[in-house]
């Protein structure tokens, strides 16, 4: 096992565990992901950050390879964003087809150089970032990547906080406008501050954060449309806690949060279409729960009991897609928990890291 930002994680590969490092500064209230290659030999460096990113990103040999190839990447999650800092080599890189059936994200990204340049390439478009210019893509497709040695920030968040408005269908956007510069000095200044807030502080943070994007996005929108999205987001969240207070029930399904909600079905299917349907959000939130019980030292009952009061009774089902969710099975996350690996002194249970990679740190915004 290894501490990552104060959480523990499930061991990786042996060559992506060689990336990992802790960061005792960081408060434990907030998840941080570091990753750093810089002190292994030269000649290990690129196929360590190569094998620790490939469950979301194809790294891609040069021609030669480098006498080095140090980089080093942090990631703070707050709230439901996620904010990367990262310096890496020049090189090139793409999201393939296979990456996202693979971890299934659609998280978009808010992407700007502090140093450096890249060419991002989609099926039919091709873009030139340079310093201070900031660009919204979506993880939801292919792209590939070519840059120079280069300083990044990306801002992550999961697609049901961002409206569906008119110019993100095709999934990207140079957001080159006051408002989106401002949002791009917003993220320096994150950057800077966000590893020393509490995590109460980080909350309204994210709050903050969230309104300029909406702003950026849509600049010019009046304030009812920029409420839409909030609006939408609070029906969402009355949803979620309805399919929680009911995860015990294996036959609870969209007919009865309909009836429980008081909402039609074409509604409930259209809030819950970005998530990628009732039936999968139900589906997480019985993960989730499962999740927590799991990571909770002081809970006894066996996986089984466990998986049953969230409604999954097949325990080859539970056991399967729970590795799928988040890199590590229910059996070797109990043990995890059981050796004790939990803050000492503590009244509440460090919670426990699912898996030591960036998709399961975007997983759980």
């Amino acid at each position: 096992m290894i501490e990552v930002g104060g959480f523990q994680a499930a061991d990786p590969s042996p060559m992506a565990a060689d990336i990992l490092a802790a960061d005792p500064a960081q408060p434990l209230a907030l998840r941080c992901l570091h990753e750093t290659n810089r002190h292994l030999p030269p000649h290990q460096q690129f196929d360590a950050w190569r094998e620790a990113n490939a469950s979301f990103l194809l790294h891609h040999s040069p021609p030669s390879r480098p006498d080095s190839y140090e980089a080093e990447a942090t990631t703070w999650s707050f709230g439901r964003l996620a904010l990367t800092k990262a310096e890496t080599p020049g090189g090139a890189y793409s999201r393939t087809a296979e990456c996202l059936r693979r971890d299934g994200l659609d998280h978009w990204c808010f992407s700007m150089a502090i140093q450096g340049s890249r060419v991002h390439r989609t099926r039919d478009q091709t873009s030139l970032m340079r310093p201070g210019e900031i660009m919204l893509d979506s993880l939801a497709q292919p792209f590939e990547v070519a840059r120079t040695r280069s300083a990044w920030l990306f801002l992550y968040m999961p697609r049901d906080l961002l409206p569906e408005t008119s110019g993100l269908a095709g999934g990207r956007r140079m957001l080159n406008t006051p408002e989106g510069r401002l949002l791009g000095e917003h993220l320096r200044l994150l950057s800077a501050e966000l590893p020393r807030m509490s995590a109460a502080e980080a909350e309204r943070m994210a709050e903050a954060t969230q309104a300029m994007i909406a702003l950026a996005v849509a600049p010019g929108t009046r304030a009812d449309e920029v409420a839409s999205g909030p609006v939408a987001a609070a029906q969402i969240m009355r949803l979620r806690a309805l399919i929680r207070a009911n995860l015990g029930s294996a036959t609870f399904g969209p007919a009865r949060l309909c009836r429980l909600a008081g909402i039609s079905r074409s509604q409930l299917y259209r809030l819950f279409e970005i998530y990628g349907g009732v039936a999968l959000c139900i589906q997480r939130e019985r993960l989730a729960a499962a999740h927590r019980a799991l990571s909770n030292p002081t809970d006894l009952r066996s996986i089984s009991e466990i998986a049953e009061a969230v409604g999954l009774f097949d325990p080859s089902s539970f056991s399967r897609m729970f590795r799928r969710s988040y890199g590590i099975s229910p059996r070797e996350l109990r043990l995890a928990t059981s050796a004790g690996r939990v803050s000492a002194g503590t009244q509440a249970p460090t919670p426990a890291w699912p898996a030591a990679s960036f998709p399961a740190l975007l997983r759980m915004l």
